[in-house]
């Protein structure tokens, strides 16, 4: 289903982390049926450049670089090919990043920090280098964050990253004051239940074969998120009807996150 205009972000540039797979894929995808230029990246070449090939066959003006979040140089380095590809950056979309289930008494200080040095650092060093870039065209740009519905709540079996998906929480909103007067903005999604295929082996090697459906039961609307919802949300957060939004967190859960808690009368 298409519901944007084609003409919507047309000459708009867009980088998008980790838009080689999953998630990040969808979202880049949308951002492109809407008319953006795009550059998507992560850490493995021959993912983003088999997806910018699907992409380029969409007739989605698209180009691919691989780049580690984690280091600065990389970072920089993705900022100048996107500039020297299509002249500027307008839209940015956080979405690299990664964990691993673990229970909290288990988890190593290296393990610690390799999830708060992806999730957090990473999404910081990428942030700054496009905003700089923002700040340098005198144009303003559009920043969203892929976070988690959870953010305010506990999600045993994943404690580094809910501290580090906080961390940018609170940076963001930060950023939204201290870029305001650069027409910068920046917000944050939160995803419920979206399923990847990453995600679904991840989560039957975890919890079992069967989590995926046993949560799904648990969601107020009875069913997992489409991917391409995800990418409509990001492409409106972008988009010109959004220009008096910053700092703000957006949950897209199917009403997951609201609770059953106590229940007096069937729903």
């Amino acid at each position: 289903m298409k519901i944007f205009s084609e003409h919507l972000l047309r000459e708009k540039v867009a980088i998008v982390t980790g838009g080689g797979t999953g998630i990040g894929k969808q979202i880049a995808q949308e951002l492109g049926r809407s008319g953006a230029k795009l550059v998507i990246t992560g850490r493995r070449k021959e993912v983003v450049e088999a997806t910018m090939q699907e992409f380029l066959a969409l007739g989605i003006e698209t180009r691919a670089i691989s780049t580690d979040i984690r280091e600065p140089q990389q970072v920089q380095r993705l900022v100048d090919y996107t500039v020297e590809s299509f002249g500027r950056i307008d839209i940015l979309v956080n979405n690299a990043g990664g964990q691993f289930p673990k229970k909290s008494e288990e988890i190593s200080p290296n393990g610690w920090n390799a999830v708060i040095h992806n999730n957090l650092n990473g999404t910081f060093y990428v942030t700054q280098a496009v905003a700089k870039q923002f700040i340098k065209q005198g144009t303003g740009g559009a920043i969203t964050n892929i976070l988690v519905s959870f953010l305010h709540r506990g999600a045993p079996g994943i404690a580094h990253s809910v501290a580090a998906r906080n961390g940018i929480y609170g940076m963001m909103r930060t950023l939204a004051l201290e870029w305001a007067k650069h027409n910068i903005r920046i917000n944050g999604i939160g995803p419920g239940l979206f399923v990847t295929e990453g995600m679904q082996e991840e989560m039957a090697s975890a919890a079992g074969a069967h989590f995926i459906e046993q949560v799904t039961q648990d969601v107020p609307l009875g069913r997992t998120g489409k991917l391409e919802e995800l990418g409509w949300l990001v492409t409106y957060l972008s988009s010109p009807a959004a220009e008096y939004i910053t700092g703000e967190f957006i949950i897209i859960d199917g009403g997951n996150s609201l609770g059953r808690g106590l229940t007096f009368v069937p729903y």
